[in-house]
Formats: structure tokens, C-alpha cells, sequence
């Protein structure tokens, strides 16, 4: 039988209807940035984490089929750029790890301090199925989110990516879903932190890191097991602007909050999970407790 993760962001999907169990995870970045700190997992670890939240900045390109000058209308087309493919580190990252460590504990050994996560990603194609309002609901099509590592807040390591399959959003929240991805990953440059994921109960010949699991944990040592995805943010129409460029297309700024679970379903959740994607663009994040 094939493992499989599913990595919900944003939680959306076990709100659904408990189709998966949280599956704890942590990060190991190789350092101990704190020797007392307390619960990690490993001297160079964080402890063992339920959830991360994160927020990011995005770019759409809407472009009017058929230049019929009516306004953002279904089958309109869409590319959107977001994380630090349109701003930096500022606004652009993993804000927390779930449960956040407590006062004189550093149980993050370090993280937001020392070192940060990000992401970024430049083409993801979309057709628009409708409004809500002033916002464009759409269908999305594949891409590629790049995962990114740094400690000093310019230097990037890319350790991971995103094979995104496709996905939608209802104008105020997007659901994106897909699986993790180290096929075009530079593993020389991005070295032990290919593995800074980790499972805290799963373990594939006695791995536990996300690349290690992807690169030799599948069905009689295959390359197929796919740690997937499904991820759920929000978007702040407070924040979001839509401007009539007057060459036919319209350019949509905004930024997201969202946060991510990760969880091990048993194979019949796989098909129901699928099943249930459509129903989620609905679904509004949950605020997660600290």
C-alpha cells in the first residue's frame, strides 16, 4: 500500500466532515539555537507542531476574452503571481508554528528568530467562473509553489515545492490542492534541509523527512509516494483592489492568511477527499488558538 500525507492548509478540509486525523510534524534545521529549550524533538529540532500559519501578498492578471470592455466576466482568463514572487520577507512567510512555544520554553528552536520560511510561485492559470461582488471567482489549473528557507532574510535556499494540480476560489478564499515535489529541486544547494520537514509518527525505513519519504517510500521502493496537499486561505477584501489597466485586462492585488495541517488519511478519505474539494471554496478558515 502507498503512504500517503495529506497536507491541508488552512485546516478547511478536517473541518469538512473529519475525514483525516491531524498527523503532527516538526522541523529540524540542522542547529540548536536554543540547548535549553525544551520538548524538541532532537537537539536541532523543533518540538513536534500541529499546524503553521502563514500570509503572503498576490498579483492577478485578468485578461477579457473576446476585449468585450464588460467587466471581469466568466470565461475571462487569469495568471497570478504571489509570495516573494511580488514582495519579500516582510510579508511574505510562515508567521507561526502551532502550538506556539511557551514563555522560557523555545520549543522553535530558533524559528522567526533565527531562521524563516517562505514561499513564492509566478504562473497559475485560472479561468473565472463568476463574481462575488467586485471579485472574480476561478477555476484554477496547475503550477509550481517554490518553498524557501532563510536565516538571514535575503539569501534563499529552495528545500521544497509544490506540484500544484489545480484548485478555485469563491473571490474570498481560495483552495489549492496538489502534492509535494522535489523533481526540480537543486538538492546539492538545498542539502540537509530537503529534509527540514519531518513526520513525528510516520517512518519509511526508518526516515522521517519529507524527502526521504517522496524520494524511496513507495510501493516496493518506488519514487511514488506523494505527500499531498490541500491547501485553504483567506483574502482580505479590505486590502484587495481591482484596476481596469484599459487594454482589455484588469490587475487584482491582495493579501491572504491561512494555516496548515498536516494528516495521514486512510485510503477510502483519499476518494472522499477528492469528492469534497468543490464543496470547499465555501468554507472560511478557522482562527487556530496560539
Amino acid at each position: 500500500m502507498m503512504n500517503k500525507f495529506k497536507l491541508i492548509w488552512g485546516g478547511a478540509l478536517l473541518a469538512v466532515a473529519g475525514l483525516a486525523h491531524a498527523d503532527p510534524f516538526y522541523l529540524d534545521i540542522g542547529q540548536n539555537f536554543d540547548p535549553a529549550g525544551g520538548g524538541k524533538q532532537c537537539p536541532t529540532c523543533t518540538s513536534s507542531k500541529d499546524q503553521f500559519t502563514l500570509r503572503y501578498d498576490s498579483q492577478t492578471i485578468v485578461t477579457d476574452v473576446g476585449a468585450q470592455n464588460n467587466g471581469i466576466t466568466a470565461g475571462d482568463t487569469t495568471v497570478t503571481k504571489g509570495g516573494l514572487a511580488v514582495g519579500d520577507w516582510t510579508t511574505n512567510l510562515i508567521t507561526s508554528l502551532i502550538p506556539k512555544q511557551v514563555f522560557g520554553n523555545n520549543s522553535d528552536n530558533g524559528f522567526g528568530s533565527q531562521y524563516l520560511i517562505s514561499f513564492g510561485f509566478t504562473d497559475l492559470h485560472g479561468v473565472v467562473t463568476g463574481n462575488v461582488g467586485a471579485s472574480p471567482m476561478i477555476a484554477y489549473g496547475p503550477t509550481v509553489i517554490s518553498m524557501y528557507l532563510t536565516f538571514d532574510g535575503v539569501t534563499s535556499i529552495n528545500f521544497m515545492n509544490i506540484k500544484v494540480t489545480g484548485g478555485q476560489s469563491d473571490g474570498l478564499g481560495t483552495v489549492l490542492f496538489g502534492s509535494a515535489d522535489f523533481t526540480n529541486v537543486n538538492l546539492a544547494a538545498a542539502g540537509i534541509y530537503a529534509n527540514l520537514f519531518h513526520s513525528t509518527n510516520f517512518a519509511c525505513n526508518g526516515k522521517t523527512g519529507f524527502y526521504d519519504i517522496w524520494a524511496g517510500c513507495g510501493e516496493a521502493g518506488s519514487k511514488e509516494t506523494q505527500i499531498s496537499f490541500v491547501s485553504h486561505f483567506d483574502s482580505d477584501v479590505t486590502e484587495t483592489d481591482v484596476v481596469a489597466n484599459g487594454n482589455g485586462t484588469y490587475t487584482i492585488t491582495s493579501n491572504h492568511d491561512g494555516s496548515a495541517t498536516f494528516a495521514v488519511p486512510e485510503p477510502a478519505s483519499l476518494a472522499l477527499v477528492g469528492l469534497s474539494l468543490i464543496g470547499l471554496a465555501g468554507v472560511r478558515r478557522r482562527k487556530n488558538a496560539a
